[in-house]
Parts: structure tokens; sequence; C-alpha cells
């Protein structure tokens, strides 16, 4: 509620305190408690003095992440008793948020006792009052003027031009996460099988992917940035609820299963290099994920991954080591190459796929809301296309150089392979043993770059849907509905790796429900942003349409061809 609703009651009385009683939610005008989320924040304690007067309310908020706050008695701004179901209304403010960021108990100041002595001088008008306030009003007058001689001297200097690397540096964030955590280990896996079996025939879909990947990414971004909202809340607030509900619990499905195949990848990864079986590194790198997600702060997070991307530089090295045919890659990458056989049609499928996942799209709309960019809006669209770009055309490039590897060696020797982990197996003795270790580092970076987000995306869309508060800037209490969604995701993936389900199956299941949800999402885009209601005067541009256009067709194209070859068995599954 608003603060200037919260009056301490009718005639300006204040609020009976005696009325407060053990079990009351509480609401904070500052929303800093989290009190739209799964659990309310609660009264657990009434602290009263000597004289039997309430001094201090303890709040308690959270059932798994627990979070105790003893606020001061003059904090509060509205009792309304109703027993267990009553409500107590107190006052946050935005200084408070640091404070509430601490782990334990926390008790915020009372903000009426530090001014005391400055409202009663305001109250009576003495020389000494009257002085310190106009010598405070002459001071803030001072720093206004200040402030805006200083930005009229900024607009007058001419702009220093950035480099390219510095600008790329200060502008990459969810964007540049979102396109490299499209080449998680199960797309490594796709993008293996595609250079394996169909050797660079699919290397134009690579290039033609391009603008469309930045066409969706780039317009998730802004929805992002201009509503605030998610696609989940957008969805069930401008459409229907069930719209939201069935998306998301496609979403969830699919990623449980792609997280659990990613998790079987980490671990193949860390079984080529040193030996040990996989199985006994799933828990240690999913609990570490686990806490890096949930406790650590929304910039650490992104900084943490950004470094770890590094990792897919291994699959560019392995590539220039490969012995491509380097003249036909040119060709096969700008002269399309179309065969509507089954296996090819399934394995570009795939590819889109793989490229163009609905979860990379939840993340990328929900995270922008958590990014923090300055200036104009014109300006911070700039920054979000360039962040954006550094994902798109870096996450396709180590696409592009992955299928060249596979094509370049396995697919000229005729070697099949079903996941990634075969590929740098069979690497080994066709390039040499550098290969089948650059690879593997290559699929341990996929994997923990992207459980992350995936979990993430998981969790936005549950807690987006039923209204939840979710954020990775948030602490786990505040937002615990979005937290508990996110661990028991990730739990779940856990179990599914470790009884060892054929990690194949998984994929493909999960990449099916993708390929229904994708070109559902890319429709849903253009309404969205093309929507006056909700992008007001910032929709989409002609040539973004084009794209996000373009991709919803090939999708169904993709999608109608392969289901129909599932119907009448070409599939062989």
């Amino acid at each position: 509620m608003a603060k200037n609703q919260q009056q301490e009651g009718p005639e300006g009385q204040k609020p009976d305190l005696n009325e407060i009683q053990p079990g009351v939610k509480v609401e904070d005008t500052d929303h800093d408690l989290g009190d739209s989320d799964l659990s309310k924040p609660r009264v657990s304690k009434v602290i009263r003095n000597k004289q039997g007067q309430v001094e201090d309310i303890v709040v308690n908020k959270g059932v798994i992440f627990k979070k105790q706050v003893e606020v001061p008695a003059g904090r509060v701004e509205k009792v309304e008793p109703d027993g267990k179901k009553g409500e107590v209304v107190i006052e946050t403010v935005a200084e408070d948020e640091q404070e509430l960021a601490k782990r334990g108990l926390d008790k915020l100041p009372d903000e009426q006792k530090g001014d005391l002595i400055s409202e009663a001088q305001r109250a009576m008008p003495t020389a000494e009052g009257l002085a310190a306030q106009e010598a405070e009003n002459e001071q803030e007058e001072d720093q206004q003027n200040q402030q805006f001689q200083s930005a009229e001297e900024q607009q007058k200097k001419p702009e220093k031009r950035k480099n390219l690397l510095s600008r790329l540096i200060h502008d990459i964030g969810p964007g540049f996460l979102a396109g490299m955590s499209g080449n998680d280990a199960t797309a490594v896996t796709s993008y293996a099988i595609d250079g394996a079996t169909v050797g660079y025939g699919h290397l134009w879909l690579m290039v033609l992917t391009t603008p469309m990947y930045q066409a969706v990414e780039y317009t998730c971004s802004k929805i992002g940035r201009v509503t605030k909202m998610g696609l989940d809340e957008i969805l069930a607030a401008h459409y229907s609820r069930w719209v939201a509900v069935l998306a998301s619990l496609v979403l969830i499905i699919a990623n449980v299963g792609l997280i659990a195949g990613n998790l079987v990848a980490i671990g193949s990864g860390f079984e080529l290099i040193t030996g040990i079986s996989w199985v006994w590194f799933v828990i240690p790198a999913a609990v570490g994920l686990w806490y890096i997600t949930v406790f650590s702060n929304f910039n650490l997070v992104e900084k943490i991954f950004i470094v770890m991307s590094a990792a897919f530089i291994a699959y560019i090295v392995t590539a220039l080591f490969s012995g491509a045919d380097w003249k036909m890659v040119l060709i096969r990458s700008f002269v399309p190459q179309i065969n509507f056989n089954f296996a090819d049609i399934s394995a570009a499928l795939a590819l889109l796929g793989a490229t163009l996942s609905p979860y990379s799209m939840y993340w990328q709309a929900r995270a922008e809301t958590e990014e923090k960019r300055k200036g104009p809006m014109k300006q911070q669209f700039r920054e979000d296309g360039i962040d954006v770009a550094s994902g798109t055309l870096g996450g396709n490039l180590v696409s592009y150089f992955i299928i060249i590897t596979t094509a370049s060696t396995l697919f000229v020797h005729h070697q099949s392979i079903n996941t990634a982990a075969d590929a740098a197996n069979a690497l080994g003795p066709l390039v040499g043993p550098f290969a089948k270790y650059l690879f593997a580092i290559g699929l341990i970076g996929a994997g923990l770059i992207a459980i992350p987000v995936m979990s993430a995306s998981t969790a936005y869309a549950v807690a987006g849907t039923f209204g939840w508060p979710a954020a990775l800037s948030d602490k786990p209490w505040q937002a615990e509905g979005f937290y508990i969604v996110l661990s028991v995701a990730l739990l779940i993936s856990i179990v599914l790796a470790m009884l060892r389900i054929d990690p194949i199956k998984l994929i493909f299941y999960a990449n099916v429900l993708t390929g229904i949800l994708a070109p559902i999402m890319v429709i849903y885009l253009i309404f969205i942003g093309n929507s006056r209601k909700i992008m007001g005067k910032y929709r989409i541009s002609w040539l973004t349409n084009f794209f996000l256009g373009l991709t919803a067709l090939v999708l169904i194209a993709g999608s109608v061809i392969f289901f129909y070859g599932l119907a009448t068995g070409q599939g062989g599954q």
C-alpha cells in the first residue's frame, strides 16, 4: 500500500499497539519484506518495556529461507485487529534495503528518534530553529545548482569515444549470458551430432539463425525494460492466466529434463579429464551452482558466469586444429543445402531448437528488469542491443565452430556419436589428445553456465504466473517462492541424473516440448512487442518484426515436418 494511504487512524489517532498479537500478518510500505510472496511476514513476538508499553515487534518471514526483523514501535503506521487474520503495516524506506540484506536478526532503526530536535525546531519557529532551517535550505539549493551546472557542462563537453572492447565489457550482462547459455551441454550435443551427421550442410542455418536469435532476444530485452515485467507476468496479466500456466508447465518439464542432461554432461566432461566416474561430480556441481545462484547477489552471479564463458574458447581452438576444408566451410555457410528427408529435417530442427530456446527468452525478459542501465530509454535500448548482440554473435560463433570440428573429423571418417562426450572421445585419435580435453572443458563450462539460467527461468515462470516476487537480486527470504521453485527444479534434475535415465531420451523429449513452445512464444513476442497498450511508444521496429515472423515460420514448418515424420514412423524411435 502507498504510504499516504497508511495513516495513523481516524482523526489522526495513533494506532493502538496493544492490539498487535503474535501471528498477525505484516505489510511494509516499501515491500522489502516480500509481503506478496508464497510465505507472508508475520509478527512472532511483541516486546514491551517495564511500563507495559509496546517497544518493538519481531517479524518472522520465510519457512525454509528464514529471516527475523525487530521493528521499533515508531515504525508501525496502522493496526487492523482481527485475531490472527489482522494486519500490521510498518514503514520501510529505501535505506532499509542494506540492513535487511544481512543474515540473521536485524533491528531497524527508529526513524523518529534522530529527528526529534529538528522536528521540534520546525514546529516552534525559534531564532535558532529558523536559522538552522534557512541554512539547510540554502545548502540544498547550492547542491541542486551544482548538480545542474555539472550536468550542463557534461552536455557541452564532446562525448569521449570508447573503444569497442571497453564499450562491450561495460554493456554486457543478461543478454550475453542468455546467448552463451543457449550453448548448454544438450545444445553442444545437438551441434556435435549435426556436424557428425550432415557435415557442413547446416552451417548456413547457423548464419541465418543469428539475426533471428538477435531479434528474439532483443525483443525480450526491450519488453522487460519497458514493462519491468517478465513474460510470465505479461501473459497472465494481458492474455490469460491459463496461457501463462500452460506455457510455464511445458517450460518446467522441458527445463528439468535439460538440467538433468546438463548435469550428466558436466560429470562426463570431468570423467574424460580425470578418469573418475561422472556420477561423483553431479551432486557437487549441482550444490555449488545452487549456492552461487541462491546466496550470491545478481551482479556477482553475472560476473562469475561471464568469466566462466571463457571455457567456450576451447571449441574455437579445437576447430582450428581439426583440418577443416575452409573453402567448403565458406560455401556451405552462405549457400543453403536443403534435404527434405526426416533425418536432415530432425537435425535442422534440433539445431534451431537448441539455438532459439524458450528458457533463454524467459530469462532475458526477466533478467533485464534487474539490470540497471543509466541514461534515457534510447541509450538504454542501445546498451541492450550491444548486450544481446554480444550473446547471440558469441553463442552462434561457438556453435558454428562445434559443427566445423565434428564435420571435419567425425563426418569425414564416418563416425557416429550420441553425445558430446562421445565426440570428445572420438576426437582424440583424429586430432590429438589435447582436442579431447579442450572439448571436455567446453562441455563442463556449457553446463555450468546453462544450469543457473535454466533453473532461474523455471522459477521466473512459476513465480510470475502466481504473482510472487521473483528476482535474483532479492534475498532468498524476500522471494521465497521463487527460490523454492528454483531449488526444487534443481533437486528433481539431480534425482533424474542419478537414476541414470538415458540422457539422450531426456534431451530428445525435452527438445520435443521445446519445439512446441518455441514458435508459440515467438508469436506471443510479436503480439506483445507491437501492443500499444503494453509497449506504449516503444514498440518493436519493422526489421525486428520481419525476423520474428521468419523465426516463427521456420520453427512451425520444422515442427510440422518433424512431428509428421514421427507419426508416420520415420523417426525410428
